[in-house]
């Protein structure tokens, strides 16, 4: 094989049920994998060359020479950016790249490897298994939390979201979430100060366990909506000290107060933010809530994007007929 397609979804991450370091498993995150919004990437191979990576984009370039180094692979990649996630958006954009370039790399040269071995060696899923879940099989995820091992956090939860509830996106291509060196001090300092406490760890898993993963199996979207907001402001409360409040971005939290004073509780902020989340039981429901949102705030920089679950992972092809699955919700 000398050329390969993949596409690979973004996901929300919406919030972990335990910080306490005291614990034998760290963070347990929950999340979900989303359509319309991904990678599509193109490789290629020259076997007849030396070692070279050429690609634009720099995180690429970087996750694919790690991999040929690691196995000792001697050729030239080409890499081409079809499609992207936008990054430090909160959508899980490094963890995707860095999967679907291992991952094709691998197939491209019969690697035995899975993607957890991927994972571990471009050091993603250190934290949250959620990505890592939503490029293997997709779908509404809950995981294990991380243990003293290297080994990701592995997935102990994976529903079908329902087909015919939306999300709205609340995207600031103005703003960029915390990341990199700023992410990591604030999670080494919530270590440290351990703000999560015992009972309120075993509420959240409860919250997880008894309300949140059964109202979604039942399509109880009331249940499941209180269930998200709870979690939301709870982990939204811990973090606040470095996000200067519950979310990131001042703006997108006007916007979800107003909205749950409309009764719309399925809401918050993915991961570090901006982009914030809601989540609607129906499409007529999301474009209404989506047009009430555009009359009232007049934020020229906040872009709306309608979006529906995806109960399937990353896509490997050696032709160009694969795309992000996209359906016009617009």
């Amino acid at each position: 094989m000398d050329k390969i397609f993949v596409t690979a979804p973004a996901r929300l991450h919406f919030g972990f049920m335990n910080l306490d370091e005291k614990h034998e498993r760290k963070y347990g995150s929950v999340g979900m994998t989303i359509d319309s919004i991904g990678y599509t990437i193109e490789l290629n191979v020259n076997y007849s060359s030396k070692q070279q990576v050429e690609c634009s984009n720099n995180k690429a370039a970087t996750f694919a020479k790690i991999i040929l180094d690691t196995f000792k692979i001697d050729k030239n990649i080409r890499i081409n950016i079809l499609e992207s996630i936008p990054s430090h958006s909160g959508l899980g954009s490094g963890t995707q790249l860095a999967l679907a370039i291992g991952l094709a790399i691998a197939k491209m040269f019969n690697l035995d490897c899975t993607t957890s071995d991927i994972a571990k060696i471009l050091h993603r899923g250190n934290r949250s298994g959620i990505g890592i879940g939503s490029f293997n099989r997709g779908g509404f995820l809950v995981d294990s939390g991380k243990s003293s091992s290297i080994e990701p956090p592995v997935i102990t939860s994976r529903i079908d979201f329902p087909s015919n509830w939306r999300i709205i996106l609340l995207m600031k291509d103005s703003s960029k979430g915390m990341h990199g060196k700023d992410e990591k001090a604030a999670f080494d300092e919530i270590d440290n100060i351990n703000r999560f406490q015992r009972d309120r760890d075993n509420n959240l898993c409860s919250l997880v366990m008894m309300s949140l993963l059964p109202s979604l199996i039942t399509k109880d979207f009331e249940g499941f909506s209180r269930s998200i907001l709870r979690l939301q402001r709870a982990t939204g409360m811990h973090f606040s000290k470095f996000q200067d409040g519950i979310f990131y971005d001042k703006d997108i939290s006007k916007i979800i107060d107003f909205v749950n004073s409309k009764g719309f509780y399925a809401t918050g902020q993915t991961s570090w933010g901006p982009t914030g989340f809601i989540i609607t039981d129906s499409e007529t429901s999301a474009h209404k809530l989506s047009r009430d949102i555009k009359e009232i705030f007049n934020f020229n920089d906040i872009f709306i994007k309608i979006v529906g679950g995806l109960n399937s992972g990353a896509v490997f092809s050696d032709k160009n007929n694969i795309k992000i699955k996209r359906i016009n919700y617009e």
